[in-house]
């Protein structure tokens, strides 16, 4: 990642999901078509984004399906990052990743004419954002977040926190940073245009690693981070992607959790807001907690051995620096669901 993004979501049953992906995309025979900076064709449970969030014109996309389509960039060399982020996103329903057995992805795709800056890679989020994970297939010309910077590992300048990390028979080197959000990013140490990965996997390693904020899984996407293109023409295309999801917690017994809607208030509950995050002043500010669903059992812990059982937890005990109250919800039957709220006192 470059830039922060502005998704939408479209929340999809979690169970057994498998989407298929076609081949091609025939010349003049695209089912849609745009030129606009921010559009979205759905079809099949997969969303398909323009996401042109780093510049005010210059792209076109031409799809086949939301799994088969091409992105056509002209963009002049403005050395101000990224300009598009075109993407096929599909969303998990923020569940635990304890509760999912795999997460399957293949991907082909090719990138041609003037390219002097991109990369190829699935964008991975977590329940409220919190998290970014980054799985760069193909780069050039770029770098991902990092902590630090001029190491030039894997011809790129930030500086991973972990090297020669095998996969699932994949070898990364890992990148770790922050933009308001916590950012890691996978970079395979032999590049390539099309394969396949179980993204479950990944999620998995940087969580036992203590990387991640919450251990759960948003949405998942596949596409282009496009910089300039030196004013030539680049043309950027999936031939075929298709990502499906298994549930069981390593297929064990299937369980289907429940989403965790998160709450909070600050200063006496006048009002509730859908965050999982909030910044306060002083160790004395009154913060609620109150996530839904509103039956089932929860559980909470929290900093200095804190505990509940209630679904509600008001006045939270805060101490200067970050806060972190874990909640578990439990459904009837019996799947467990967790949300993370971090209270930051400055």
């Amino acid at each position: 990642m470059i830039k922060i993004m502005s998704k939408q979501f479209c929340a999809i049953a979690v169970g057994v999901l498998a989407l298929c992906a076609l081949t091609s995309v025939p010349a003049g025979a695209t089912t849609f078509s745009t030129c606009s900076r921010y559009e979205t064709y759905t079809e099949n449970g997969y969303n398909l984004y323009t996401d042109e969030w780093g510049a005010s014109s210059g792209g076109c996309l031409y799809a086949n399906s939301s799994t088969n389509w091409y992105y056509v960039a002209d963009y002049p060399s403005s050395g101000s990052g990224v300009q598009a982020y075109p993407d096929t996103e599909i969303s998990l329903g923020n569940v635990n990743l304890s509760s999912l057995s795999s997460v399957n992805s293949s991907f082909n795709f090719s990138v041609s004419g003037s390219t002097p800056f991109y990369d190829a890679a699935y964008d991975l989020w977590t329940n409220g954002n919190v998290d970014e994970v980054m799985v760069w297939e193909q780069w050039k010309g770029d770098g991902p977040i990092a902590s630090s910077y001029s190491c030039n590992q894997l011809g790129v300048s930030g500086c991973p926190f972990a090297t020669n990390v095998t996969i699932d028979g994949v070898t990364y080197d890992v990148f770790q940073g922050n933009t308001g959000h916590n950012v890691v990013s996978f970079l395979r140490t032999s590049q390539t245009s099309s394969g396949s990965v179980n993204l479950l996997d990944l999620m998995n390693w940087l969580a036992n690693e203590g990387k991640l904020n919450s251990k759960t899984f948003s949405t998942a996407d596949f596409g282009f981070e496009i910089g300039d293109t030196n004013g030539g023409t680049g043309t950027f295309t999936v031939n075929s992607y298709s990502l499906s999801t298994n549930s069981g917690g390593g297929g064990g017994g299937g369980c289907t959790p429940t989403a965790i809607t998160p709450y909070l208030s600050v200063n006496n509950g006048s009002s509730w807001a859908e965050e999982t995050s909030a910044t306060v002043s002083s160790t004395s500010t009154k913060v609620d907690l109150g996530p839904q669903p509103l039956s089932g059992t929860w559980s909470w812990s929290g900093p200095s051995g804190y505990s509940s059982t209630s679904r509600q937890i008001d006045d939270i005990p805060l101490k200067t620096g970050s806060n972190a109250y874990t909640a578990t919800y439990t459904n009837s039957s019996g799947c467990k669901s967790t949300e993370t709220f971090t209270i930051t006192v400055n």
